[in-house]
């Protein structure tokens, strides 16, 4: 696929720069804790999608775009040229009312666990779809927004679709409505791809339960919705993922993750999430994609930041050969 007819992935939200302090154990109120070392890197969910898809490389060409707040400061130019060498092209929606880039507390313990503060983060979702191009779209094209935004979102979904656009959401920063059965209903049914973690699914379910369990009540809930749904994906960790097909009443495809040594986890399931829609939108089957991606997710825990260990997808092919 070449030129214009490149597939178009367009991911929605936030970009920050990530302060991260490695640490024995989290700290107390009143304590005073010494880091193994205090670094800096790019992050934000909406900017670890976007790197990760860009990652994978000319098995799966893609144009991928960035809709973000930017400011004019120097984290921003930094951030900038950090996106450009990964193959995203950012689009700055607007500029944060303070004119400098969001920035996030990354807190690491041992083994992986993570603590992490942002600041707010403001974006007009009309101002983006006022500025996207009128359809018909002559390639592919999907819009993958943060769950902050989930709200605004919404309402422009229709518009958006006569554009030509797919679309789907992930539950970080989800309003607590849409993990009720209701909001999750609504999600489901007006979108065509939503991610969830097991945390989500834990509270849409409204109790705790292992992984194969689960996926089961979750299926079950799936299920139950009347009309044409999204394709759900549910990200469980070193327990690897799920996908619910929106072609009822498929089965759950159940994928294991890379078993590897767990540094850092931000940003695991943001990588999935890139892996998988970039994947998708050249057409690889569901059980491929999901393999794959959760081969990009677990690379990713194996170093510090989100974005610092990048996967090409012919070498995660590789490494799934090997796994077999």
């Amino acid at each position: 696929m070449n030129g214009d007819l490149t597939p178009l992935l367009v991911s929605m939200g936030y970009i920050s720069v990530d302060l991260i302090a490695r640490l024995p154990v989290m700290p107390h109120r009143g304590d005073r804790a010494t880091a193994a070392r205090i670094s800096k890197a790019l992050g934000g969910p909406a900017a670890n999608v976007a790197v990760a898809a860009a990652a994978l490389g000319p098995a799966c060409a893609l144009d991928v775009e960035l809709a973000t707040a930017i400011g004019n400061d120097a984290d921003s130019l930094w951030a900038l040229e950090r996106l450009a060498e990964r193959g995203v092209r950012a689009r700055a929606v607007r500029s944060p009312f303070n004119e400098r880039l969001s920035r996030c507390i990354v807190l690491i313990e041992e083994g992986g666990e993570r603590t992490k503060i942002n600041e707010p983060f403001p974006l007009d979702s009309k101002d983006l779809v006022d500025s996207l191009s009128v359809g018909p779209m002559r390639r592919r094209c999907h819009m993958h927004f943060e769950g902050y935004h989930a709200r605004a979102m919404l309402p422009l979904v229709a518009q958006l679709r006569k554009q030509g656009w797919t679309l789907s959401t992930q539950d970080t920063g989800l309003e607590d409505y849409f993990r009720t059965a209701d909001g999750f209903a609504e999600l489901v049914l007006k979108l065509d791809r939503v991610f969830l973690s097991r945390r989500s699914a834990t509270q849409i379910l409204g109790r705790t339960m292992p992984s194969d369990r689960l996926i089961e009540a979750l299926a079950e809930k799936l299920a139950s919705l009347s009309g044409q749904r999204a394709e759900c994906l549910l990200t469980l960790g070193m327990d690897g993922a799920a996908v619910f097909p929106a072609v009822a009443p498929t089965r759950p495809i159940r994928v294991p993750a890379l078993s590897v040594e767990v540094v850092d986890g931000t940003g695991a399931g943001d990588a999935f999430i890139g892996a998988y829609l970039g994947q998708r939108l050249h057409d690889v089957d569901a059980a491929q994609a999901a393999a794959l991606a959760c081969i990009c997710a677990s690379r990713v825990m194996t170093g510090i930041g989100a974005q610092e260990v990048r996967t090409r997808l012919s070498d995660a092919r590789q490494m799934l050969q090997e796994t077999v």
